[in-house]
């Protein structure tokens, strides 16, 4: 089982030293391009646009992407071209998700 994170930082804080850094001994700030964890690939340059709805909503969504053979992401996707095109704003959600392969027949 993995640990969880309130266990992970009380080891943490039991193992480091109690002793406070002076100005002089601070370390450089990470290089933004260094990533600090692993990202999937169908995930990178991408953000995460999400809200809090009730559970209907997203069993509704889960619903309709079951009855259409797609993924929520491909869903919401075509929802959020909709709105950009009612507000007259360009199409910017790619409607495929890359997360399965699909198969033609």
């Amino acid at each position: 089982m993995k640990s969880s994170l309130k266990d992970l930082a009380a080891r943490r804080a039991a193992t480091a030293e109690p002793s406070t850094p002076a100005a002089n001994d601070r370390q450089p700030l990470p290089v933004a391009d260094t990533p600090r964890y692993r990202t999937a690939q169908t995930r990178t340059d991408t953000r995460q646009v999400s809200g809090h709805f009730k559970p209907e909503v997203s069993q509704t969504l889960r619903l309709i992407a079951v009855e259409q053979d797609r993924d929520v992401q491909e869903i919401l996707a075509e929802a959020l071209n909709m709105v950009f095109q009612r507000y007259g704003k360009a199409t910017r959600a790619d409607v495929t998700s890359g997360r399965r392969k699909k198969t033609t027949t």
